[in-house]
Parts: C-alpha cells; structure tokens; sequence
C-alpha cells in the first residue's frame, strides 16, 4: 500500500505517504520531494494509524466524542489473534450492493449491503469452537437460521457468540466435537450500511460533468479491514481462493479480483457479476469496485489485459497510467523471471480513498492524483509521482501479493522491497529520464535517516507484545528503512546476485507466505563463495542483515586523521535528540547498538569508490594522504562525520570542484552536515558554509537538499522575524547559481522528459524566491493570476478548464494572488475550490486559500472542515488542509489553543479517520516552539485518554528538538547567516 503522505511530497499510507512534509509558513507553495523536517518524519511514523487503530477502536464512527480507552489496552495481542486450529481453503462470496442513483429505486434497504459467504475449512485439531474475524456487521435471527455448518455431509448445530465490539470476532460454539478434516462448509449470511470512513466496503462520491452528484462503492481492505464486509479468517497468513459474485444495481458495472466469469440480468433493478476464481491470497487483498466509471485498456507482450477505470469525464487523464503500467509490468516478468500471475491487472481512480494506493491483486485503487495525469495540470514532480506509485503497487503483486508476509512484524518484506524496486520501474516508464536511482538518496534514504534517527522509532522485525504495537509495522522504518538497507544489501552482495536471490525467493515461497528469515536464507542459498564479509571470509548474510533490521537505529561513522597517511573511522549510534529514550524493550540489543559496516569510500582527485568492512567491534583503518569521503554515493544505511579540519577540506575541494564528486555524494554531505549540526554533534558554522559552495551548482538534487535543509531551519524560528536572515541568505545564493531560473524557461520545457531534471531545478529555485519573499517572484506570479486567470475565468466556469497558468506554476499563482489580495479575491479562489472536480488543481487552490494572512478567515476554514456535515472539504483532505494552515504565519501560534477548545468538536467528524486525525494532531503539534507550549500540551494530554492513546507523547520529542535549537544555536546561526550573506 502506498501512503498518501509518503508520496504527497512528489506534488506530495500501505503505498504507504507516504510523506507530506513539514513546511515553513513563508516556504509553503512549491512542490519539494523530499521529506525534510522532523515533524514528517513523526507523522510519517503513522501514516497508516487507521490501518491500526481502527482495528481495534470500539467506538468507530460514532458522532459523540470519547474519552475512554479501546480494549486494546488491556488485551495482550495474541487475544486478538485467530486459533491455529481452523484455516480456509476457499470462499465463495455473494455480495448484494443497494446503491442508489441508478436503476436501483432507494428504499429501506439503500446504503447497504448484504451478503453470504460459503467457507471450505481444513481443521487439523479436534474442536468445538470456529472462530472469525468480524466487525460492524448485521447478524440478524433470519441471517443466523439460514447460516449452516456442515462436516462430512453432516450438519453440525451451533450457537453464536458476538464479540464483534470487543475482539473483532465472532464464535461458532458447535454442538458437538468436530475431528480433523478438510471436508468441512460453513455458510453464513450477514449485512451492514455502506460505511463512509473508507475501510471496508464504503461509498465515494463525485459530481459529475452534469453536475449530478454520483456515488460508487469500494474496498479498502487491508490490513483488518476484510472482516468489515465479510466474515473471515482476517490475518495474512490464512491464504486462500475466493469465488467473487457480486449484485449491483444497473447502470453500473461491477469489477473484482479475478476477470469476468459471468454477467446477468437476475432482478428488474439488478445486475449480477460473477468473476474467476483467485490464486490463494489473504484476505487483506480481496477487492470490489462498483460504479458507472469508464476505462482506456492495452495489453502487455504476454498477454495481460491492462485497464486503467475512472470517472467518465477524467478518461482521457488514464492515457498515462495504461502507458505507464503495461510499461512497468512487462519489465517486472523481466526483472522478477516470474510471469505475471493473473490474466488481468484493473488500476482504478478513486475520489475518496484514505492511502495513496492499494495493491489488491488485480484490482489495484488509487486517489485520483496518484494515478490520472493531465498535462495541463500536473507538474513534472507529479507525472513522476503517478510513475512511482504505479511502480510501487505493480512491484506488489509479486512481493507482497504472490508471496506474502506472515503477520505484520516483518511488514518490511512487503513495504521495503516495494520501495527499492519502484525506483527501477520508475526509470523504465521514464526511460532514464527521473535518474531513479540517484533519487532514491533524495527520497526513502533521506526520509529513512531521519525516521531511524528519533526515540520512538522501532526495529525494522520486532515481536508484537500489545495490539496498539501493530502500528509500529506501517511508518518510514518499514518502507524507507526497509528499501534502503536492502539497497545496501544489494550492493554489498552485487546485483546480479541480489537478484537471483529474489527469484529463488518468490519461487519457493509463491502462493504463501513467508518471514524475514526466509529471504535472507534466500539470498545466502544463492550467494558465491567469493562474496566477503567483514572476517575476511564468505559472507554471511544474516549475521550481517540481523543487525541492521532487528536492532532499531543506524551508525554514525566519524573519521580522524592518525597521521598524514591514515585515517581512523569509528562508529556510534545516531540520535537525533541525545537526550531521547527509546522502549525498554529496545533499549537493550543483544548487538549493543553496533553493526558490521559496509563502508564505501571515495578519495580526493579519484573517481573510484572503494569499500572495505568495517567490523562491528573495531574501528577502520583507511590509507590516504589525501581527503576521504565516506559513504560516497550513498549506498550504506549510516551517516558520515569528520573532525572540523577535514570538514574545511571537504569545503575546500567541493568549493574547487563539485563536479569531481557525483549528485548523490554532494546530497549526502548537505543532509548529514545539517543533521549532525541540529543533534548538536557539529557547529552549525560547517554546513552552512558548505552550502555557498551552491553558487557554482546547478543541478536539481543538491538544490532540493539544500532547500529542504534550509526550510527545517526556517520551521525552527517559528513566527521570529530574524528567519528573515535566511530567506535573505537563500535569495543571494540563488542569484549565483548557474542554474536556470526563468518562467518561460520552465512553462515551455516542463512536459519535456528529458529536461526534467533542468526543468525542476529552476522550478525549485524560482518557487522557494516566492516562498522567502523575492519582491518580483511574488509579482510576477500575481499578474499571472491576473492576466491567465482573473481575465479569463469567471465564477461560471471550472478553473481546471479556464486556467491558462502552466502547471509548475499554478499552486504558487493561486497563492500570491490570495495573499496579497482582498477578500474578493479568497471567496473568488474559495469557490473554484468548491467546484473544482481535479483533484490536483484542487489541491493546488486549497494551497491558495491556506495562503490567506487573515487569522479569522483561516480558523473559518478548519471549522468548516470539521463539520460532520455539508463540510466543503472531504474527509481524506481535512489533515492536509490542517497542515497547511499550522504553517502559516497568521495562525500557528494559536493553533494549540485550538487544539485544546476545540477538540470536542475535532472528535465528532475526525475520530473515525484515525490515520488523518493523528497527522492533525502532529501538525498542531509541530507549531511548538517554546517549553511553556510543551507544558501545556502535555498537561492535556495527560487529562485526555484519547489524546493520549493518538501518540501525542511521541510528536512532543520533534518539539523538544525545535527547542533545544532554539536555546542553544538561533543566535549564533542568525549571526552567521548574516555575516555568510555579506561574503557571498
């Protein structure tokens, strides 16, 4: 699955998003694809709490606000889980869906759903007991006396206990001892309404080209989501086939996992869609998808039917995504050697949806913005963004979907291969042109440092103790973590060999499932004997991986010149805040917070990159005379660090020559200097004065660095006027770069794929001049809205259709226009807001409205957001439209007495939306700035049980760094910033 805030920074969860990043309130309009400060790390640990939360939240969707515990913190997980002594084989599902607006005519019955699903079990220990997964659903006397049981052609009798609100479950106590066998059927009938928090079976809406307003239904099933629609075993281990039929009112069509079996005519108002049986799966991957959307359609080389669905009018915006998905899944049967194991692959479009994107097994959903492209519309940042979530979910169905985790402590199985392999399918559909694999340092390296580098980060594999911990699985450690120590792994073993691991992988393991062990005994199975570990002998993979996925944490490498000829390279744990606790339970690994260390090394005037192991309990010895970078071309899960005169060195040489050292070397050198400056290990005075190095540069990666470098800085002063420092600072620097930084420039190249990287840099560079208050930036971006907008649109029209604005440069138009504009100006954008029907061009005008300088106006629109009703935001962009707002000036220092008098009112519309609820909460919570906010904070907290249960104990630790920077370096960096700026 693919995290809608993980992916959120590309324009910008699982997939899943994956990473909506923190923003300054002046920096706030451009798109920026990385992850760059704290706070997104925090929320980007709980990108996916509705995944978990929600599982075991026992007042879900309720209207009046609680403060109670859930029972999971009083029942130990292995309670939550299913007995061992019942599995399926197959399900044969019939799903009736009433949903109005079609030919179905709206009676008691609308909104809901009914259904019957036949079990084959295979019970291998005598019982007396069936137990499955089940919740919200209707179990009425009449559904209860047709639901049957029977062993061996006998019927068995049995009374049912409903533990759906406690335990998720529901018991089938036999009448009598039933003994081993897999000719076993039972059969049960149940209901529920079409639920409106996105998990289950739920309903989106849309407003059509009519203006008609539509309604479809959907899944969303993983992880425990299943057991919302259908009773089930609801845990991934319990593979089996499902036999899918599915009853939709006509008018629409009906789309499932398997390809189409059947379609017929079986009441006036209905039609019934019967579908192919699946391969063995888990029940998190079952899909359905019911609406009047169209499709485009291709087919790959071996033959796989390829449709891309959505909304009538936004058919032609799915051209892309066919292109893109036939693209990338015939390289995946290349790169895999494993034929794609369906005969069809569906991608749908989908209005309301909580991640970013869901691997289903051929039947993959997406949100609009993650899947349909409009040239018109969408930026550059974005069309990479559709490519590399389609290759994340694409990369699914064979790791995750074909062979697949066995609980959710090893969710990085899934989630991190996904993650490494996107990057490969992105440059295939781009044919090189987004350089992928250097932008992997820019994007889940980056992130994953900063995740791994907090308190409350985990293990990549842990033991699941609690029910709350499930949570844990779905952050940045699982997916950036993840992806990244297997690059590592990859380079250290070589990739022709990482791959043929793989392979051997997914061919053992295919239709079941399997643990981290499992690869990595993998990979050793098919790893040469000329591979070399730290002793000096044949590697051994898992004593070198255990490390690096079942201790949480990464090293910090520092290297000391001995003598004029060597150089001495320790290592020790990086923390982000020193004064940080992590769990108890993972305060003590057996490996003591060392690892065994690839260490990959680059030496001053050569272009080689050396690699030598470091040993977990010992330093390495480098022979040089000469400057040595270490990490160099960010292959190894670890930061580097130098003693101050070789940090002047490094200066020295990048100043000469930057170009002697690659993009992702220079990347590294700019996010390490900065992180290890704000956990206090290195005066500040060393990367800032490595970033006028940037006068000379002009490519688009350092440049991001350094801006989103710059931004977590700026986040820092909060509403202190001396940030104004650094956004003189940043002008100056960027008038010197040789980089491109011209409008038209970027209007006539952005659809230019092999200018992409030229093309972002001066977008970048243009966009953060706006951002930090460039007098003629802002200018020129309000006659834009005046002369291809104002001139040209009028209230009548949809703006998305009338805009003449090139893509890059909508968002900030919108803005500027808004911000230095009057009211007329916001309620002329506020209502092209409200009719807009693309979702980008959406987004891009709640940018706008968020832009507003008025406090009143803005604290309008998170009540209006809040409202459980008639609300103009949806529900999946209520935390976005928060997060906006906690950076805008106007209103930040007030936003945690917002917080606290109204959050009754938060509770009643965003308690059912655990995941956007908590991604709230974290952007209130990164608008603390001083300790006495700290206080009270925690002093609500402490009196509100369902604050406390959401994590606001772990956000705070972003707020204790922001703090301790501000006490100890705000003055000096703003002296120094100054001075720097006077020298450029």
């Amino acid at each position: 699955m693919t995290s809608v805030y993980r992916y959120d920074s590309f324009s910008q969860m699982g997939h899943p998003p994956p990473k909506e990043t923190k923003k300054s309130c002046q920096v706030r309009t451009f798109a920026l694809p990385i992850v760059c400060t704290l706070l997104g790390i925090v929320i980007t640990a709980f990108i996916t709490w509705h995944i978990t939360r929600a599982q075991y939240e026992k007042n879900i969707g309720n209207d009046a606000p609680t403060t109670t515990s859930s029972p999971e913190d009083a029942i130990p997980a292995s309670d939550l889980r299913l007995p061992t002594s019942v599995s399926p084989i197959s399900y044969d599902l019939v799903i009736k869906t009433y949903l109005p607006g079609y030919n179905y005519t709206a009676d008691s019955k609308n909104l809901t759903f009914e259904g019957q699903v036949t079990i084959k079990l295979n019970i291998t220990k005598s019982i007396k007991k069936i137990t499955l997964n089940s919740k919200d659903l209707n179990f009425t006397g009449e559904r209860l006396k047709k639901s049957t049981l029977y062993v061996n052609g006998e019927q068995i009798t049995f009374k049912v206990d409903d533990k759906q609100d406690t335990y998720e479950k529901i018991f089938f106590n036999l009448d009598k001892t039933v003994e081993p066998t897999t000719d076993a059927i039972l059969k049960v009938f149940f209901g529920a309404p079409l639920r409106t928090d996105m998990s289950g079976l739920y309903q989106t809406t849309y407003t059509n080209s009519q203006g008609a307003v539509k309604m479809a239904a959907v899944t969303q099933m993983e992880p425990v989501y299943a057991r919302r629609m259908v009773p089930c075993f609801d845990e991934p281990a319990y593979k089996a086939t499902w036999t899918v039929t599915v009853i939709h009112p006509k008018g629409t069509v009906a789309v499932a996992n398997g390809i189409e079996d059947k379609t017929e005519d079986i009441q006036e108002e209905f039609i019934s869609s019967s579908f192919k049986t699946t391969p063995r799966m888990s029940s998190y991957l079952l899909a359905i998808f019911i609406s009047e959307f169209e499709y485009n359609e291709a087919t790959t080389k071996s033959g796989v039917r390829f449709r891309v669905w959505s909304r009538p009018e936004e058919k032609n915006a799915t051209k892309y995504a066919v292109e893109a998905g036939v693209k990338c899944l015939e390289y995946y049967e290349q790169y895999y050697n494993i034929s794609f194991p369906l005969p069809k692959q569906d991608m749908v479009a989908l209005p309301d949806f909580s991640a970013g994107a869901m691997e289903n097994w051929g039947l993959i959903t997406y949100r609009e913005n993650a899947l349909l492209y409009d040239p018109r519309i969408y930026p550059g940042s974005q069309k990479r963004r559709v490519a590399v979530v389609i290759a994340h979910e694409l990369a699914h169905q064979w790791f995750g979907n074909l062979v697949t985790l066995k609980w959710w402590n090893d969710l990085w199985l899934n989630e991190g291969f996904a993650t490494l392999v996107e990057y490969l399918g992105t440059d295939e559909i781009s044919d090189g042109n987004f350089r992928m694999r250097e932008w992997f340092t820019m994007d889940a390296l980056w992130t994953a440092l900063g995740a791994d580098s907090v308190a409350s980060t985990h293990p990549m594999t842990f033991k699941i103790d609690k029910a709350m911990e499930v949570l844990d699985s779905f952050d940045s450690v699982t997916y950036d973590k993840g992806g990244s120590v297997l690059n590592m792994v990859r380079k250290t073993i070589g990739e022709e060999n990482f791959n043929t691991g793989i392979n051997h992988y997914l061919t053992r393991h295919q239709f079941d499932n399997a643990e981290a062990s499992d690869l990595i005994r993998a990979l050793a199975d098919k790893l040469p004997d000329n591979v070399i570990g730290p002793k000096g002998d044949k590697l051994n993979i898992s004593m070198f991986m255990d490390p690096w996925t079942k201790q949480l944490g990464y090293p910090l490498l520092k290297a000391t010149r001995m003598n004029k000829t060597h150089l001495e390279v320790t290592q020790s744990r990086f923390k982000a805040l020193q004064s940080g606790k992590e769990k108890e339970k993972y305060s003590h690994p057996i490996w003591n917070f060392k690892w065994d260390v690839p260490v990959w090394y680059q030496i001053a005037g050569s272009s080689d990159i050396e690699m030598k192991w470091m040993k977990s309990n010992e330093p390495l010895i480098i022979k040089s005379d000469k400057p040595v970078l270490l990490n160099a071309e960010s292959n190894g899960f670890y930061r580097a660090g130098y003693t101050d005169d070789m940090w002047k060195e490094i200066i020295y040489m990048i100043k000469e020559n930057h170009e002697q050292f690659s993009t992702q070397t220079r990347v590294r050198l700019i996010d390490d200097s900065f992180a290890e400056a704000r956990a206090g290990l290195l005066n500040y005075s060393v990367p800032l004065q490595l970033l006028t190095y940037l006068k000379n540069e002009k490519d688009y990666m350092p440049w991001s660095a350094t801006i989103a470098k710059i931004r977590e800085l700026v986040d820092m002063y909060g509403t202190d006027p001396e940030k104004h420092v650094v956004y003189k600072f940043m002008i100056a620097l960027a008038e010197k770069t040789p980089a491109k930084r011209d409008i038209d420039f970027v209007s006539k190249n952005y659809l230019d794929d092999k200018k992409f990287f030229e093309v972002n840099a001066a977008q970048i560079i243009l966009l953060n001049d706006c951002g930090m208050g460039e007098p003629s930036c802002g200018a020129n971006m309000v006659k834009l809205f005046n002369d291809e907008v104002n001139s040209k649109c009028d209230s009548s029209r949809i703006l998305s259709e009338c805009s003449q604005i090139a893509a890059p440069f909508r968002a900030e138009a919108y803005c500027q226009a808004v911000r230095n504009g009057n009211a007329e100006t916001f309620n002329k954008v506020f209502h092209w807001y409200k009719t807009e029907r693309n979702q980008v061009e959406k987004g891009n005008l709640m940018n706008a409205i968020t832009c507003s300088k008025d406090i009143m106006t803005l604290k309008k629109l998170l009540l209006d957001s809040m409202k459980p009703e008639g609300s103009a935001f949806r529900l999946q962009d209520v935390a976005t439209l928060f997060s906006k707002i906690c950076t805008n000036d106007a209103t930040s220092d007030s936003m945690l007495n917002f917080l606290i008098d109204r959050w009754d009112d938060m509770m009643i519309r965003l308690a059912g939306d655990h995941s956007g609820f908590h991604r709230v909460l974290s952007s209130i919570v990164g608008t603390l700035k001083t300790q006495g906010g700290l206080e009270q904070l925690r002093s609500f907290r402490n009196k509100n049980a369902k604050a406390n249960e959401l994590g606001l104990d772990k956000m705070e630790e972003t707020s204790e760094v922001t703090i301790k920077w501000r006490k100890d370096n705000q003055k000096f960096v703003t002296k120094f910033i100054e001075d720097l700026t006077n020298q450029l």
